[in-house]
């Protein structure tokens, strides 16, 4: 594997993290952060506007996104029906509709076992087709622009663009906060990402002997290599 993030690994002496180790990690995040990425992976089996939709309400609060910018204020109400004064969300399914629903259906066609290994599962020549389609998306994702609720023009930028995408393609998306496209990938490229998380990850279940969603069954790769990342932020 070519540098690897190490974010299963000591970067001092690069053995692998030990497993009870890494599920500590993932146990002490609060239970909302299990609940609500349980929820979308749930959600997402199937793609369409609806599940979009909500899915993206779901997820940006307790995520943080909503309390200013684009996704200000986007959340479900009181009636369980997704918030979305800014109409953002309608403004990145247009920029995705075409594309999205395909891929998303390209996934379970290329694999035979359940959507937490969904990327291990992929052969190399699907896996890279897939990346680099995701990779496509995220770019026209975060250049969508709205108008936001107080008269001015918000982005979606590579923050919200790659957590708009975990929100429907929990199984292949990272999300990646600031300070982790900063000082922890140090890339503007969401491939590139991608590409290393997927390799880092196949190679700790090879010097393990261990499967990493065997942590929490309920949890996809990218949900828990995501708590990892947020672990070695400054």
């Amino acid at each position: 594997m070519q540098e690897p993030l190490k974010i299963l690994f000591y970067e001092e002496n690069g053995n692998p993290i030990d497993y009870r180790c890494i599920r500590q990690f993932v146990y002490a995040f609060p239970k909302s952060y299990h609940d609500v990425v349980a929820r979308i992976i749930e959600n997402s089996k199937s793609l369409n506007h609806e599940v979009f939709e909500r899915n993206i309400a779901i997820l940006m609060p307790p995520f943080k996104m909503t309390r200013r910018g684009a996704f200000h204020d986007v959340k479900m109400d009181e009636k369980n029906v997704p918030r979305d004064p800014n109409g953002v969300i309608d403004s990145c399914w247009n920029q995705v509709e075409d594309e999205l629903p395909n891929l998303k259906e390209d996934i379970p066609m290329n694999t035979s076992r359940l959507r937490n290994r969904a990327l291990v599962e992929l052969s190399a020549t699907s896996r890279n087709d897939i990346i680099r389609e995701t990779s496509k998306l995220f770019e026209k994702l975060r250049k969508v622009t709205v108008k936001t609720d107080i008269g001015k023009t918000s982005k979606v930028g590579p923050v919200g663009a790659s957590k708009v995408l975990f929100a429907v393609l929990p199984e292949i998306a990272l999300p990646v906060d600031n300070a982790e496209w900063k000082h922890v990938f140090k890339t503007k490229d969401y491939g590139q990402i991608l590409t290393k998380m997927t390799d880092e990850i196949i190679e700790w279940e090879d010097k393990t002997e261990t499967k990493l969603e065997d942590i929490n069954p309920k949890l996809t790769w990218p949900a828990v290599y995501n708590v990892m990342a947020m672990a070695v932020r400054p």
